[in-house]
């Protein structure tokens, strides 16, 4: 028989006694089934391995292919977006200075459109 700690849906300690934390924000868990290595959190009244899930908006949602597409997507945008943040920047500043543009502004509006879909891809999560 083990004892889980569970402050704020996160396990913060396992003992092999039954503990006394008196008035501390922490609850305790009579668990008997196996505890993984590490990475344990404490979801929807069980025991779950962190890796089984992601933290999105504050809380912890199963992860499923569809959670993984979303996320990917996420990053691949966001990833997106900063790595063409500079030629944004660039562009501006030398139009700013009178100064010939590295991109033509053809090349400039293909730049705007295609960071604009980036962000259309990503999705804010809502509760």
């Amino acid at each position: 028989m083990n004892y889980l700690l569970i402050e704020n849906d996160k396990c913060v300690g396992v003992c092999d006694y039954e503990p006394n934390v008196g008035n501390d924000n922490i609850q305790v868990i009579t668990y008997s089934g196996n505890i993984p290595q590490e990475r344990l959190i404490y979801v929807d009244g069980k025991v779950a391995d962190m890796n089984n899930y992601t933290f999105i908006n504050g809380k912890y949602v199963k992860k499923t292919k569809a959670i993984e597409n979303l996320l990917n997507t996420n990053d691949e945008a966001k990833h997106y977006l900063n790595d063409t943040d500079w030629l944004v920047i660039r562009h501006r500043d030398q139009l700013a200075l009178g100064q010939t543009t590295s991109l033509t502004n053809e090349q400039y509006l293909d730049l705007l459109t295609k960071r604009q879909a980036a962000r259309e891809r990503v999705v804010e999560y809502g509760e």
